[in-house]
């Protein structure tokens, strides 16, 4: 590609893009020049704070105050960066190479002015100035020899945006497959969400509790020197001896482990600069002021061959996506497999039969089963709760006291319950929206309607019980319980999960919503609908107080008569699942003749926007 031809594209794209912004309308117009103001203010303040920090602030400090100030910057910057990514995160080219096949110039060319363009980014727009802010500003109180961290700040980010580029590009390819293309935004979304819990786990650690105990501990002395005075057991003057030992003690003993800290913090941030790949920009521009130029060439190498191979595996993955290869699944020519035979006496998960059920509730708990575990709504539901672990289980593990052993049983029920009402009610409280055109086979099949719900309810229960007794395990590993508690909890989510099906069956005969392909968005919303689903997600914690009776009534006969063996809650629980399994079978007739008298109204309602 020529210089001219270069020209051309970028004219082409600029006009793209300002197309784009007049189409958007006038309100759009106007959100994004005050977006490109405070961007812009953004990074004029940065620039100007950077540079004065450069100047006035890094002469005074230590190599390890240096090295974690750009450690901070990177840090800092690749979260806001990775937040952009999740606003854009498949690549979108901004001229089609395949529009330019015909044209007297390369791909190579049209790719480069698209990687180009996508540099045009708000995170690089406020967070470049910064940085550069802050090596003019190290230059001039430093020396010239800084200066040339701004062609390792430069490889830096060629590093971040080529990768970021390749990343997007193998997206798209693994995209082509819409199904897959839903698993994968379900996959990022949670790695997302659990990186965001990173604040969470660090809590765990607790670093500064070495800081806490001794405070703690000089408090405590202080308080039985005061007493000691109060009581008359020392005299004025030997309190002012002792409290002032005491505050030396306790100030050498800070010191001692701030040194000791800082020391640990400067071997893990040097540890993980040399290790890591961003760290490099750090390690490199930090050392600078001291002489150390090998580090920032090396540094500046490094991050640049992996930019450099980035771009190169991008061009080639948008190379093979434009030429079909992605959408045809061609691969390199390779020796036919042999074919196996169809083993005849294999039964197929479709055609298995379910024990104590028909044959109609076992065909759609079957069907159903099978259409969750390809679903990206049924992971990204199932999902959920892990990620719930995560955030309260981490709350939890720091809290120092341990419950008594009466609220432990509530604790594994909590967690299994916990499963049901994150999960579900969005699975089974609207369970006919996420069939879609596919609920036209229960409308023609001959099957009876209760027969439908029960293996619809039939068909989560292994997901959500899976899930549950993971939930009370973890609890029972943690806060051990009495043997006899375990299959107690096993009927108390049984019972609960039957009260959810009960009440969710209902909510999704009256109350149907059509969700988006692919997500749990509803495309149609209504406010009738959605108030009664959110009345659902309020009630159904009402409804477990029969399930839980038997725990309080037990904790209660061990606080009052002191007696601890009798299993009162294993039985209690039985019975209370004795009691709703037969009010389930009574609900479910009920339930499948409110199915049959409103199926031609849940068929429109949830096939309104998947024609």
């Amino acid at each position: 590609m020529n210089w001219q031809h270069l020209k051309a594209f970028l004219w082409l794209r600029w006009r793209l893009r300002v197309n784009q912004f007049r189409k958007a309308g006038a309100l759009n117009a106007v959100l994004l020049i005050f977006a490109l103001v405070v961007i812009g203010t953004a990074a004029v303040g940065l620039f100007f704070t950077g540079f004065f920090v450069g100047l006035f602030a890094m002469p005074h400090a230590s190599p390890v105050a240096r090295l974690l100030v750009w450690d901070g910057v990177v840090v800092v910057f690749l979260f806001s960066w990775m937040i952009g990514l999740m606003a854009d995160l498949q690549r979108s080219e901004g001229l089609a190479i395949d529009k330019f096949l015909h044209l007297p110039a390369s791909p190579a060319g049209v790719f480069l002015v698209n990687y180009l363009s996508s540099l045009f980014s708000l995170t690089l727009i406020a967070f470049v100035p910064g940085m550069i802010g802050l090596v003019l500003g190290e230059t001039l109180s430093e020396g010239p020899a800084v200066l040339l961290g701004l062609p390792v700040v430069a490889s830096f980010l060629l590093m971040v945006t080529a990768l970021t580029y390749q990343f997007q590009g193998w997206l798209a390819s693994l995209m082509s497959n819409p199904r897959r293309r839903r698993t994968v935004i379900v996959l990022v979304t949670a790695a997302v969400i659990l990186l965001a819990q990173l604040p969470n786990l660090i809590n765990l650690v607790r670093p500064w509790d070495v800081f806490t105990d001794e405070t703690k501990q000089y408090l405590e002395q202080q308080q039985q020197l005061q007493q000691e005075q109060a009581a008359g057991k020392i005299t004025h003057e030997e309190f002012s001896r002792r409290l002032e030992q005491l505050n030396r003690d306790y100030q050498a003993r800070s010191e001692e482990t701030e040194h000791r800290i800082l020391d640990k913090v400067d071997r893990t941030a040097t540890l993980l600069s040399i290790v890591l790949p961003p760290g490099w920009m750090a390690l490199g521009v930090a050392g600078l002021p001291d002489g150390h130029v090998r580090a920032a060439l090396l540094g500046m190498l490094g991050l640049t061959l992996i930019g450099a191979w980035s771009l190169r595996r991008a061009y080639r993955t948008t190379v093979r996506l434009y030429t079909g290869e992605y959408a045809t699944g061609a691969r390199p020519a390779a020796a036919p497999a042999a074919k196996v035979p169809r083993d005849p006496t294999r039964v197929h998960l479709l055609e298995r039969r379910l024990p104590w059920v028909s044959e109609h509730a076992a065909a759609v708990a079957l069907a159903a089963f099978r259409s969750l575990t390809r679903a990206p709504e049924a992971k990204m539901a199932l999902l959920a709760p892990a990620i719930m672990v995560v955030v309260f289980g981490g709350i939890s593990a720091s809290a120092d006291v341990a419950p008594p052993s009466g609220l432990r049983p509530l604790m594994a029920f909590v967690a299994a319950a916990f499963v049901l009402m994150i999960s579900g009610i969005q699975l089974i409280g609207n369970q006919f929206g996420y069939d879609r055109a596919g609920f036209r086979a229960y409308v023609l099949s001959p099957a009876p309607r209760r027969e439908i719900l029960l293996g619809k309810n039939l068909s989560v229960a292994p997901l959500l019980f899976g899930l549950g007794a993971v939930g009370v395990l973890l609890v029972g590993i943690v806060y051990p319980m009495r043997i006899d508690h375990y299959p107690a909890a096993v009927a108390q989510m049984l019972s609960a999960y039957l009260i959810l099906c009960m009440l969710a069956n209902a909510m999704s005969i009256f109350a149907p919503l059509p969700i988006a392909p692919g997500s749990f968005k509803a495309t149609d919303v209504k406010a009738g609908p959605v108030f009664l689903q959110l009345a659902l997600l309020m009630v159904f914690p009402f409804a477990l107080f029969p399930v839980v009776l038997p725990i309080g009534l037990e904790a209660l006969v061990q606080e009052a008569a002191d007696v601890h063996w009798l299993p009162l809650s294993l039985l209690l629980s039985f019975g209370v699942l004795a009691g709703v399994l037969f009010l389930y079978r009574r609900m479910l007739t009920v339930e499948g003749d409110w199915l049959a008298a409103r199926e031609k109204k849940v068929l429109e309602v949830v096939t309104k926007r998947s024609e």
